[in-house]
């Protein structure tokens, strides 16, 4: 439930950014992703953060889950848990790649097109990136606000509610 909560929250803080830039650059490429600390400094450093936690480097939610999650493999103590803990460590390598060609596209790379005019935010937008970045913040600082959260639901079906 853990993994669940704190992925959800950093996908759709991603998902929120995507759409920022896509209206601005009206392109949906990596590439378009260029520069981006120039023109919207917080959402570059908001989508640092994402793809921090997505790669799951600490203090971030990100890393509590997978660490959770590894936890749980591991102590299952079985073949099958000892092989998908070393399969999901090895994506987790892998996928850490992926998230650092987006990081280099922000902050390295130069605007795609030269239009360094700063992007305007929604306000909708704005409230989601806001909620979703304190959420993956805060979950990776303060875990035990969910880590029961799954024992609540349990709880809450065995008294009929």
């Amino acid at each position: 439930m853990t993994y669940l909560l704190v992925y959800a929250a950093t996908n759709l803080g991603v998902f929120a950014v995507v759409i920022v830039v896509a209206r601005k650059t009206r392109s949906g490429l990596i590439s378009s992703y260029g520069g981006l600390f120039s023109y919207a400094p917080g959402v570059a450093v908001l989508m640092t953060i994402f793809m921090a936690s997505l790669a799951g480097i600490p203090p971030l939610g990100g890393w509590f889950a997978k660490f959770a999650a590894f936890e749980a493999l591991i102590s299952s103590e079985t073949g099958w848990g000892y092989s998908l803990a070393i399969i999901g460590g090895v994506n987790s390598v892998v996928a850490f790649g992926y998230y650092g060609n987006i990081l280099r596209e922000m902050w390295m790379k130069p605007v795609p097109d030269g239009d360094t005019a700063p992007v305007v935010v929604q306000p909708s937008l704005s409230v989601a990136l806001g909620i979703t970045g304190l959420a993956t913040l805060v979950l990776g600082v303060f875990p035990s606000l969910v880590i029961h959260f799954g024992d609540i639901a349990g709880l809450a079906g065995a008294l009929g509610n």
